[in-house]
């Protein structure tokens, strides 16, 4: 028996250990079956899942249910991206292990990995994550950087992979270079600074505005936007930069806004991103003014040695005094910050730093053809693909100048720059630590060989995903029957990164599409609606919501969240999802006593009764809807839909209202009401099951188990859609007689009478649903426990009657004093001349004891009823049907 109270920390974890025993989730390549495999994304080992992570797997994991139940064999490994800068400082910190010791620190790195994995590993099996763990893969595994390292070298061999010097995201704090991904704006307050750069040899100036001066002797050029009237004349000449005397040149282009500031900027290398964007389209020259450490260099002259804050308010104060600075206005403005980790936060700066690079701008083209033969969901986030790809200014820079990452697999001659390529059979190595694969170099003979010691940007790693896990060039059957992936589950954030780049390699490396179709999810927000962030104080972690509700409600909460859009966190929808939960439970252990071991195959060919066949037909319609959603990877109205059909149209209506039958003495209407009950019962479980996976397995093991003979619900095929039993006319007889009884279930309640009450006697009159009363008569009179219950064609004679009429005491004896008494016997003796006039005049005039009398609404109280062949009764009308409560 169902216990009374819905435990979901009690049945989730013997569940999730069930699952895991029994190897539910395992997956067996069979080629008979169609392929479902999902590029999972590997979120990186932090230790610690979120409420993101939670939002985007619950996803991924309802469309490997759904399409393990529609009979596909389902790929589902689940992998973590290990390499990062968050690890190597965590290790320098926490362990007191310096990057100077490269082995010791790359060994207590991987431990501090396989810590975080374990962790993770567990909040994923604590939502009810049905991946096969027997798959797991991780970027730091030989094998994974093998084939990492094996696609280097084929990008090698295609002319594709090159050095040269680039800026690199640099934290001054951290000391290390950044990926995109772990930098970003924060608003912040500061001023912008109006300076009048003089043009060489004449005696005029050009107005920039800035919020950098520190930055002026890094200055080699000032640009205008070509349309600015203001400065036309002034385009092709010199400014001659102050305090530095030299000389630039003032160029147009389209990128500059001529809205902001003075609409003349000058070009920094390196300020900002624009800055990199113009050096390399005019081929400019670059000058670095600020070091590794975040402080002036010699290029700065007397600011040497000055921090850059510090640099800004020496230089900001010598172009004043110099008549140069004429304006200074505080601004509130987005700063570059190493944001992805709290505890830094320190302004980013552009250093130009030798780097290995990937030639991905001249094939931005064909990433947008192949992307345009995936399926976008939704479909409009194609468009940040490709106006991502139509923007590049440069190529990618895959190396990261760090210790815990994937070796780039390649040797240089430091005397005539050869680079020297791993060979495959040696894979993976590290340059760092192995001996090159020649003795002398195969182009001018040295032994002056040296290992590159820069590692790999994460996304080199990530964006070979779906390669990986079809087992590229490892295992032909597998990846035949498993490639392309048919789905890539992912953020809106990463598009323009992780989307973008596995587009690129895997097309580049098999001249295929990565994926089928593409799912897009939004961010998760604070309760609040703005981004979770601890400065809010608006996070909330899975830790926090689970032990208090269950992962099936939180699953319930990520099935809600509009495809695409991002999502807040609200603690009272989750708090509905449970009350649901415990209303679903409630429904089944009702159940339980009269269809736990009912031979539904015996029965199921029974001609049913009208109510059965409207909940069966709304059933059907929701299972044609479910489907039609899920293949589009839409959960939201599904979700609420089902929620909404569970609670009302089953619970509220369709069991109540055969809750007679089923106690009743009619033991074929009790036969007709089980054999319904169960296969509506029985497909809510399937239809729920991916969505709410726990919840859904104890009532399948409960209820259904012993007579259909499966391990477990999630083994079960998804519910079939039958035509036959969609019957609009009895869906009409269904809604009609919900309204009927809700009608006699608010005259209970407002009489303060129980829902199971006696009611002596209730007549309906009606006209066109004359008929469907008639088919609903015994629903209703054995739903509402009527003792008396008439159907009458046609429309009650009423009458309506003053019972009571009476003065106001408490408007009419103020102003009335002796006279209330006989105020009160004219109103009873004129009751309907009264009532008469307060209807068209609104108020009523008379004498008593000669003295004028005036009354409104207000100071006469009436109360009225309605009788019917002399008798007194309320009633209720539901379209055409007034019903008679006697």
């Amino acid at each position: 028996m169902l216990p009374k109270t819905y435990d979901p920390n009690e049945i989730e974890p013997k569940w999730q250990k069930f699952w895991l025993e029994e190897k539910i989730y395992k997956y067996e390549l069979d080629e008979k079956r169609p392929a479902y495999s999902i590029d999972t994304p590997p979120p990186f080992t932090s230790g610690t899942l979120h409420l993101g992570h939670v939002l985007s797997h619950t996803w991924i994991d309802i469309v490997a249910r759904y399409k393990r139940m529609r009979g596909y064999n389902v790929l589902f490994p689940q992998g973590f991206d290990n390499h990062g800068l968050p690890t190597e400082l965590k290790v320098e910190k926490e362990f007191g292990i310096s990057k100077d010791q490269p082995e010791e620190f790359l060994k207590k790195c991987i431990e501090w990995t396989w810590q975080a994995i374990e962790a993770m590993r567990n909040q994923f099996i604590r939502i009810g994550y049905s991946a096969d763990w027997d798959l797991e893969y991780h970027t730091m595994d030989d094998d994974y950087k093998a084939l990492v390292q094996k696609s280097l070298l084929e990008f090698y061999k295609k002319g594709l992979l090159y050095q040269d010097k680039h800026p690199v995201y640099w934290c001054p704090r951290c000391r290390t270079s950044l990926a995109k991904a772990e930098v970003g704006y924060v608003e912040e307050d500061g001023y912008l600074y109006y300076i009048k750069l003089p043009i060489a040899g004449e005696n005029d100036y050009i107005p920039i505005a800035t919020t950098r001066p520190e930055l002026m002797p890094a200055c080699v050029a000032v640009f205008v936007h070509p349309e600015d009237e203001r400065y036309k004349d002034k385009v092709g000449k010199k400014v001659k930069l102050p305090i530095f005397e030299r000389e630039v040149p003032i160029l147009a282009d389209e990128d500059v806004d001529p809205n902001f500031g003075t609409g003349a900027v000058y070009n920094c290398t390196y300020g900002d991103e624009q800055d990199v964007v113009w050096q390399k389209r005019y081929n400019l020259p670059v000058i670095i003014a600020i070091d590794e450490n975040g402080r002036m260099n010699e290029n700065a002259g007397k600011y040497k040695g000055l921090t850059a804050e510090e640099a800004r308010e020496a230089i900001a104060k010598d172009l004043e005094e110099m008549g140069l600075l004429y304006k200074k206005e505080k601004v509130h403005h987005r700063v570059l910050r190493h944001t992805e980790r709290s505890s830094c936060m320190a302004p980013i700066e552009l250093l130009p730093k030798k780097q290995w690079f990937i030639k991905v701008k001249d094939f931005t083209d064909d990433i947008v053809k192949v992307a345009e033969q995936i399926k976008w969901y939704p479909e409009d986030m194609f468009l940040r693909l490709k106006d991502w790809a139509e923007s590049m200014d440069w190529d990618w820079v895959i190396s990261r100048q760090r210790v815990f990452g994937t070796p780039i697999p390649f040797w240089v001659c430091k005397d005539c720059g050869e680079i020297i390529p791993a060979r495959e059979e040696d894979l993976p190595v590290d340059p760092r630590f192995d001996k090159p694969p020649v003795e002398k170099c195969p182009k001018c003979g040295s032994t002056n060989i040296e290992g590159v010691k820069d590692v790999l940007d994460c996304w080199v790693d990530s964006s070979i995903t779906p390669l990986v896990i079809s087992k590229w060039q490892r295992d032909e059957k597998w990846f035949k029957h498993n490639f392309p992936t048919s789905l890539r589950p992912q953020g809106t954030d990463i598009i323009r990164t992780w989307a973008f780049y596995t587009i690129f390699r895997t097309y580049m490396l098999t001249g295929q599409k990565p994926w089928h179709d593409i799912l897009i999810n939004g961010m998760v927000a604070g309760p609040d609606g703005r981004k979770m962030s601890k400065s809010y104080g608006n996070v909330v972690s899975p830790e926090e919501v689970i032990p208090k509700y269950g992962a099936d409600a939180l699953r319930l909460w990520t099935a809600l969240a509009p495809p695409g859009e991002d999502h807040p966190f609200k603690w009272e929808i989750v708090d509905y999802n449970y009350r649901f939960l415990q209303k679903l439970w409630n429904i089944f252990r009702f159940a339980e006593r009269h269809i736990k071991g009912f031979d539904y195959e015996k029965y199921k060919d029974l001609e049913l009764e009208p109510l059965d066949r409207w909940i069966l037909s709304r059933l059907h319609r929701l299972i044609k809807f479910a489907t039609e959603e899920l293949e589009k990877y839409r959960f939201n109205l599904l979700t609420r839909e089902l929620m909404t059909f569970v609670w009302h149209e089953v619970a509220d209506d369709y069991i109540e209202m055969i809750k007679h039958r089923l106690y009743g003495e009619d033991e074929e209407s009790k036969l007709k009401a089980k054999a319904a009950l169960y296969e509506l019962l029985y497909n809510i479980t399937l239809l729920l099951a991916p969505f709410a996976p726990h919840i859904t397995e104890e009532l399948y093991q409960e209820m259904f188990r012993d007579k259909v003979g499966a391990r477990s619900v999630h083994l079960l095929s998804w519910p079939a859609y039958r035509e036959d039993r969609i019957d609009e006319e009895t869906e009409k007889l269904g809604k009609f007689a919900s309204e009927i009884i809700g009608a006699m279930r608010r005259y209970k309640n407002s009489h303060g009478l129980a829902l199971n009450a006696k009611l002596k006697h209730v007549a309906i009159y009606a006209t066109d649903s004359y008929k469907m009363l008639k088919a609903l008569e015994k629903d209703i009179a054995g739903t509402m426990n009527i003792e008396k219950l008439e159907i009458i064609k046609g429309e009650p004679e009423l009458e309506e009657r003053i019972t009571e009429i009476k003065p106001n005491f408490k408007t009419v004896g103020p102003k009335y004093g002796k006279l209330v008494p006989k105020i009160a016997a004219y109103l009873k003796e004129n009751a309907e001349e009264v009532s008469r006039a307060l209807k068209e005049q609104g108020k009523i005039e008379f004498e008593v004891d000669g003295q004028k009398v005036e009354l409104n609404k207000e100071d006469i109280v009436i109360r009225k009823a309605v009788f019917s062949e002399g008798e007194e009764v309320e009633t209720a009308v539901v379209g055409d049907a007034v019903i008679l409560f006697f």
